[in-house]
């Protein structure tokens, strides 16, 4: 089975699965539309160029490791001088 999306307008419209490309379009979906075989495609998606396009792609999310306690103090000027007057306080002790 090969996956096909229906788009009419340059825009999918609903997406089937065929032994083989259709000539024509699945009932109800005739006037104006076309069948093109795609194996990445949802409704909704352009086509433009020959390609098929999420007009809403996923959010890409950066990850980034954690800090080390050392460096986030290092990071943090305020914090690395509490923690000098904290460690002189202790020597004094």
């Amino acid at each position: 089975m090969n996956k096909y999306a229906i788009v009419k307008n340059n825009v999918v419209v609903n997406v089937v699965e065929y032994d083989e490309q259709p000539s024509t379009p699945p009932s109800g979906f005739e006037n104006g539309h076309i069948a093109i075989q795609a194996e990445v495609v949802s409704i909704g998606w352009v086509y433009a160029d020959g390609q098929f396009t999420d007009p809403n792609p996923p959010e890409k999310i950066q990850i980034y490791p954690p800090k080390s306690l050392t460096d986030m103090i290092l990071d943090n000027p305020t914090e690395l001088a509490k923690l000098k007057k904290a460690l002189a306080a202790l020597e004094v002790a």
